[in-house]
């Protein structure tokens, strides 16, 4: 049994192997610290029977490997710090069977696992609760962005402001001011804070 594990922290691969062992000790591991890598491994065909991965990553929170491990039939156990209602959504609709919070440690990891390995679902109490909760979740959706939009948020991402992002970018200040306005009205953003909170969260 071949279980593939993306986290960019070495300690927490450590102890989702522990916890694998426990269940099934001759359990092999192939492990990553970033999505690119892990999709990789997968588009060469080399063979997993299992995906246990992180959504916060260095290049921020991203489902891309969830989307690829669907596609090839792989069950897929998230373990991450980020839970929050619109992410288990896009989760649900990719059929992951398996999330649990870190927040609710190992033994929630473990449980998750036993789920994992048996073809059973398993949400953490803590996941359960978020979805059930009333509480709307829009700034951690994913932002509708044009390319445009994108250089300018990277920019402003990078501590410049208008200006300097605009001198940065070759372009009109108007320009740049235009694009974060937009951006703004299409993802329904109330200020610029909370679209940067937005497109720090997501890879982009």
């Amino acid at each position: 049994m071949k279980i593939l594990i993306l986290d960019d922290h070495e300690v927490i691969r450590w102890v989702i192997k522990q916890k694998v062992l426990e269940i099934v000790p001759n359990a092999n591991f192939i492990e990553y610290s970033t999505v690119s890598e892990a999709l990789d491994h997968l588009a060469k065909s080399s063979p997993v029977q299992y995906v246990v991965s992180d959504l916060e990553l260095t290049e921020g929170c991203n489902l891309k490997l969830m989307e690829a491990a669907r596609g090839l039939g792989i069950p897929v156990l998230i373990f991450s710090s980020h839970v929050n209602k619109d992410l288990i959504q896009s989760i649900e609709l990719l059929k992951v069977p398996c999330y649990v919070s870190k927040t609710s440690g190992v033994d929630a990891l473990k449980l998750g696992l036993q789920a994992l390995l048996q073809g059973q679902t398993y949400y953490c109490p803590l996941v359960i609760q978020t979805n059930n909760s009333s509480t709307p979740y829009k700034e951690t959706r994913p932002l509708k962005l044009t390319e445009g939009q994108i250089k300018v948020l990277k920019e402003i991402q990078k501590g410049f402001n208008r200006k300097e992002a605009a001198q940065q970018l070759n372009i009109k200040i108007t320009t740049v001011a235009n694009q974060i306005a937009k951006a703004r009205d299409i993802n329904n953003c109330n200020s610029q804070d909370e679209l940067m909170r937005r497109f720090r969260f997501w890879e982009v």
